[in-house]
């Protein structure tokens, strides 16, 4: 079984693999990040098809990874520099599947380019499918456990 989680570590460990010694950040950017760098995060939206077959249900959870690069005085960047490092991400998806433990959720055909004043970024949908078992038991939290309490009672006479 494998959940969203383990997908953003299987995406940070090829985006690391993409770009070496960078700094990637996941889910957002701290004031004054360095550049060049990255960024990871689970975005918002995605899909649940809880009829994919008998027994199964299909997820299609989107992540966004977001490369950015140096900017200089005015921060103003190197948009040559910016759109090969998109493709670079681009090209994390070409097999048209991530491996993830023992799985290999698809890429869907609804990736999408973004290009802002000082970042290049790429979202991508992905789909794998769990059994309802499995799925069911991943909404299930943990018993809290044991519970001491200790009570002190004091009287006013």
């Amino acid at each position: 079984m494998i959940t969203n989680n383990d997908i953003l570590d299987a995406i940070a460990a090829l985006m690391e693999g993409a770009f070496p010694g960078e700094k990637l950040y996941r889910d957002f950017t701290p004031t004054g990040f360095e550049r060049p760098s990255n960024l990871l995060a689970f975005s918002e939206g995605g899909k649940f098809f809880p009829n994919a077959s008998c027994g199964a249900v299909e997820l299609r959870p989107k992540f966004t990874l977001t490369t950015f690069v140096p900017v200089d005085a005015y921060h103003q960047q190197d948009d040559q520099e910016l759109a090969r490092r998109q493709m670079t991400l681009l090209g994390l998806f070409l097999p048209g599947y991530i491996r993830v433990k023992d799985r290999a959720p698809r890429v869907l055909d609804e990736g999408e380019m973004d290009n802002g004043m000082d970042f290049a970024a790429v979202t991508v949908t992905l789909s794998y499918t769990l059994s309802r078992q499995d799925f069911m038991q991943m909404q299930q939290l943990p018993d809290m456990g044991a519970l001491h309490i200790k009570q002190e009672v004091t009287t006013h006479g």
